[in-house]
């Protein structure tokens, strides 16, 4: 029998949530064909998909967050960003592309934020989003970003880095960073 008048209750050690974030300083060149409903020209932007999250259960949202750091050949309000959901064998775009009366409008999670119009050679656009999923399971989930454009065959994406890439300091470097935590 204890001394205490009441019970002690005991010590439950929480759980930190899943957590998990690629970041990448690799410059790339990416070059994206127009996108249409019916030709599927995104394009993946592979250093930064592949993201691994395990939720601890199905009730669990994934919050995603992309910084995405580069520039187009094109202006950027051509352009955008939609993410793929895969569990198992199962891939799902998150983006509205499924949901009827989209009709031919571009799908898509994020758009470049609009920089300086007549300048696509050293002025380098940025994409900051987040985005809540619901994958509904404790399997792992991988998630994939893709980047398309609607404005011409052949655009070019210079991740990381401005299209004309000089040693100058008008031309920037940068770093882009895609990461996945579970809530509730």
């Amino acid at each position: 029998m204890s001394d205490f008048p009441f019970s002690i209750p005991r010590r439950v050690d929480a759980q930190t949530p899943p957590f998990s974030f690629k970041q990448t300083r690799d410059t790339a060149e990416f070059t994206i064909n127009k996108w249409s409903p019916t030709n599927g020209k995104e394009v993946k932007i592979t250093q930064l998909s592949g993201l691994l999250i395990t939720p601890n259960s199905e009730s669990q949202k994934v919050i995603l967050q992309l910084h995405l750091f580069g520039e187009w050949n094109v202006n950027p309000y051509h352009c955008n960003v939609s993410f793929k959901r895969i569990v198992g064998s199962v891939q799902t775009w998150l983006d509205p592309r499924a949901e009827s009366g989209i009709g031919d409008r571009r799908p898509c999670n994020a758009v470049f934020a609009l920089t300086i119009k007549q300048d696509t050679t050293s002025t380098p656009e940025t994409l900051n989003s987040t985005f809540v999923d619901e994958p509904n399971t404790t399997e792992e989930v991988t998630y994939e970003v893709y980047i398309l454009q609607t404005y011409d065959d052949g655009a070019k994406y210079y991740l990381n880095r401005s299209v004309n890439d000089i040693d100058t300091i008008d031309h920037e470097r940068g770093i882009s960073t895609f990461t996945a935590e579970c809530k509730g």
